[in-house]
């Protein structure tokens, strides 16, 4: 054969080759959730995703077949061209040309996935099945290992759940699915791990009615707060007795006991308790079972830990949810320039550690801003008191004498050491 033609038919095949290269650089950046969208649509991609294994294999060995092919013809030219026999410049040739091609042509592809392996889908099917014969063999090896592969995952939930949440967000990068809905999804996968305490509102925010209250003062304290449910306990939140609903004390209005009947009298028996370390998915499961609203959450020793409410459980899935007689909540960390910030003494250390962008000590009990400052304070702080904790300046701004409320937060320097 003519040199120059060898060498063109060398170079050509190494393009090829190359082609191949590009293909896989474009379907493996497709996600497989757009895949799948993809293979319902449109022919080449539903090959792709019925045979993908099949397909991979073919187009590893037309890689490799092009590369050698080209190898040998390269020699061919360079004797022919040379007169001698010139052992590595047909290898570096067919590196040159390959690496150039494949190079360009994946990074093409990676730009545009979808397009590129609509094209090479087709126009690469005839070139498989000269290749189908040699790829057969490593075809049916991937198909074992990946079997292997996928009983493995099948048995490990972790492994289940992370491609769950990647598939989430493939459907959402792609807009098969709005963000709102692919919260929710990761919400449920989250749900299934999460327990009593992360879910429940704390004791101290808890708001309870003492058993001997007079129905007069519960019915002030019902228009005040607004909740639909009380946990009633005697003397402490320690021991709560009973749950009081709001519409049985709306009918004792209408008529007209206030003055004659005892909170006792409306109590709602018996009260649901659950451990703190329940997982929150076994506790609603209680909760339907006995048609109940609320549940107690007891700590280890016995006592009151806080209350999870069927909205609290809910509100993990859907988000939050407010009607007509909720108040505005504020914002937990509210900024105010120049590395200052507001923040409510209830929010968790965790979360504001990553808000702020700077670690907080979490070796105690605490779990909440307000229970770092008291565990550093040794009380209670008052308003205006400042308490230093590495580079963090915190002032206590709202407090009453049994929790703090609003703390302002400076990010202050580190001091540069004297010289």
């Amino acid at each position: 054969m003519n040199p120059t033609a060898s060498i063109a038919l060398a170079a050509t095949t190494a393009i090829v080759g190359s082609l191949f290269a590009a293909a896989d650089a474009a379907v493996t950046s497709i996600s497989d959730p757009r895949l799948d969208v993809l293979a319902q649509t449109e022919r080449p991609f539903a090959r792709y995703e019925k045979e993908r294994t099949t397909v991979l294999a073919r187009w590893l060995v037309g890689r490799v077949s092009s590369i050698g092919l080209s190898a040998v013809v390269f020699d061919d030219a360079f004797e022919h061209l040379f007169d001698l026999s010139m052992p590595l410049a047909p290898a570096a040739a067919t590196v040159l040309v390959y690496a150039t091609f494949a190079e360009v042509l994946a990074s093409i592809a990676r730009q545009r996935p979808e397009a590129t392996a609509r094209r090479l889908l087709v126009w690469l099917w005839p070139l498989e099945m000269v290749v189908a014969a040699i790829a057969m063999p490593l075809s049916l090896l991937g198909r074992f290992v990946t079997s292997q592969v996928d009983e493995e995952r099948v048995h490990d939930p972790v492994s289940a759940e992370a491609e769950l949440e990647n598939a989430v967000t493939g459907l959402e990068e792609s807009g098969t699915i709005a963000e709102e809905p692919a919260a929710m999804i990761r919400n449920v996968l989250e749900f299934q791990e999460q327990t009593a305490k992360e879910v429940m509102v704390p004791r101290r925010l808890m708001a309870g009615i003492e058993l001997k209250t007079p129905l007069s003062e519960v019915i002030e304290l019902v228009a005040k707060d607004g909740h639909s449910r009380y946990p009633v306990y005697r003397e402490t939140l320690d021991n709560v007795v009973g749950l009081l609903y709001v519409k049985d004390l709306f009918d004792v209005v209408r008529t007209k006991k206030v003055e004659t009947l005892a909170l006792s009298a409306l109590l709602r028996k018996p009260v649901l308790f659950v451990a703190a370390s329940q997982p929150i998915l076994t506790v609603l499961r209680e909760m339907r079972s006995k048609r109940l609203h609320l549940a107690v959450v007891a700590d280890e020793y016995g006592g009151t830990a806080g209350m999870v409410t069927l909205e609290d459980i809910i509100e993990e899935i859907v988000g939050d949810i407010r009607d007509e007689y909720d108040v505005e909540a504020d914002a937990p960390i509210q900024s105010l320039g120049e590395g200052r910030y507001l923040a409510n003494a209830s929010i968790p250390l965790a979360d504001l550690a990553d808000h702020i962008g700077n670690p907080l000590p979490t070796e105690g009990t605490y779990e909440s801003l307000g229970g770092l400052l008291v565990d550093r304070a040794g009380r209670v702080p008052e308003v205006g008191e400042v308490v230093r904790i590495g580079d963090l300046r915190l002032t206590v701004r709202e407090a009453d004498e049994t929790r703090v409320t609003k703390v302002e937060i400076a990010l202050e320097a580190p001091e540069e050491p004297a010289t």
